[in-house]
């Protein structure tokens, strides 16, 4: 599959969100990093997770890119 970047949105506190689609099909993969607290100490720690959305809204949730470009490709 050739993913295009559609989307690119950056929050005031670092937070973002990437939005990739799938050229031809109407699956999308969405890139969301978020600030997560320490628990020890002040501040927080960046953290990012893939979700691929599929046309009916539903998502599953990925700790890689790569592993969620494979979950798409598996859809087909």
């Amino acid at each position: 599959m050739n993913w295009i970047r559609t989307s690119h949105i950056v929050h005031s506190n670092g937070e973002s969100e990437t939005t990739y689609e799938a050229a031809g099909t109407e699956l999308k993969i969405e890139s969301r990093k978020r600030a997560i607290p320490h628990a020890n100490r002040s501040g927080s720690w960046m953290h990012t997770t893939y979700f691929l959305i599929r046309p009916d809204g539903t998502e599953t949730e990925h700790y890689s890119l790569t592993r969620a470009k494979e979950a798409a490709e598996n859809e087909r």
